[in-house]
C-alpha cells in the first residue's frame, strides 16, 4: 500500500488540514495495534448520537477492513495507518487526537476547533 502525505487533500469546499495525533496518543494507538498482529491501523468516524448531534468513534482495523474505495481516505501519521470516510471529513477535519488522564481513568480526547456545542456528559457535540 503506497503511503500518502496527510494535508494533500482537496474534496468539495473541504481544504484537508489534516489530523493532529499528540505524541501520548501515538504511543497508546501504537500500543493497541501491536496486541493482535492481524491490526493494521485505526478507523476514525463520527456517528449520530447524544443530545448535541455526534460523537468520534476509532476503531482498529485489520487486513480485511481496510476499505481503499473513492468512499474513503487512507494515510500514514507517525506509520500508523488512519481510515477515514469522505462523508466524515467536515467533522474530522482540522481535530487534535491526545490521550490524557482524566481522574484515575486514561482516556483519548478529541479536540475540534469547529466545535460549537456539547452535551453536558460530554459524549456529543455538534460543529459550525
Amino acid at each position: 500500500m503506497e503511503k500518502k502525505q496527510e494535508n494533500t487533500y482537496l474534496f468539495n469546499q473541504y481544504k484537508w488540514k489534516g489530523i493532529e495525533i499528540t505524541k501520548s496518543a501515538i504511543k497508546q494507538i501504537s500500543f493497541l495495534i501491536n496486541l493482535n498482529t492481524e491490526n493494521k491501523g485505526i478507523k476514525l468516524s463520527i456517528k449520530k448520537s447524544g443530545c448535541a448531534g455526534f460523537r468520534y468513534i476509532m476503531e482498529l482495523i485489520n487486513s480485511k477492513k481496510i476499505s481503499e474505495t473513492e468512499d474513503n481516505i487512507i494515510f500514514f501519521h507517525e506509520n500508523i495507518l488512519i481510515q477515514i470516510s469522505k462523508k466524515d471529513i467536515p467533522f474530522l477535519n482540522g481535530i487534535k487526537i491526545d490521550f490524557i488522564k482524566h481522574n484515575i481513568n486514561k482516556v483519548f480526547k478529541f479536540y475540534n476547533p469547529k466545535l460549537e456545542k456539547f452535551c453536558g456528559c460530554g459524549e456529543s457535540f455538534s460543529i459550525s
